[in-house]
């Protein structure tokens, strides 16, 4: 697992999926604004990615948790995601308040319940999005 992704590799691996893709300038920015960025290789070659956009004060949204499918069920996913809380959390005070906040692919839910995280039911609200252009 190393602290950074390119360009290249991230192209690569959201094109290993089958979510909307995004332009070269979408990307550029991406990898230029996003604080926190990881990925993995296996012999050299990049596998999985995650990233992590933190307001520094408490909110923290994990984006684009990319294992291709050759590199699936490796536990790669669970260090990509612990990485990225690693680094969060290395931002803030030891007992400071973080919420974390992702949008699950179709079928993943389970992946990061075995994490901690927990589907909102209402009681502090619900997720929502706005899609434009999608």
């Amino acid at each position: 697992i190393e602290d950074d992704i390119t360009f290249e590799e991230y192209k690569y691996l959201r094109g290993t999926t089958d979510w909307t893709q995004l332009t070269d300038e979408q990307v550029s920015n991406i990898i230029k604004h996003t604080p926190f960025k990881v990925r993995a290789r296996i012999d050299g070659k990049t596998v999985a990615m995650g990233k992590a956009v933190f307001d520094f004060g408490y909110n923290a949204f994990l984006s684009d948790i990319i294992v291709a499918p050759e590199a699936q069920g490796k536990g790669i996913g669970k260090k990509i995601v612990l990485r990225l809380v690693e680094l969060v959390k290395a931002n803030v005070r030891d007992t400071d308040y973080i919420q974390f906040c992702l949008l699950a692919a179709p079928g993943k839910d389970g992946f990061y319940e075995k994490l901690g995280f927990v589907k909102r039911d209402g009681s502090n609200g619900y997720g929502m999005n706005l899609r434009i252009n999608a």
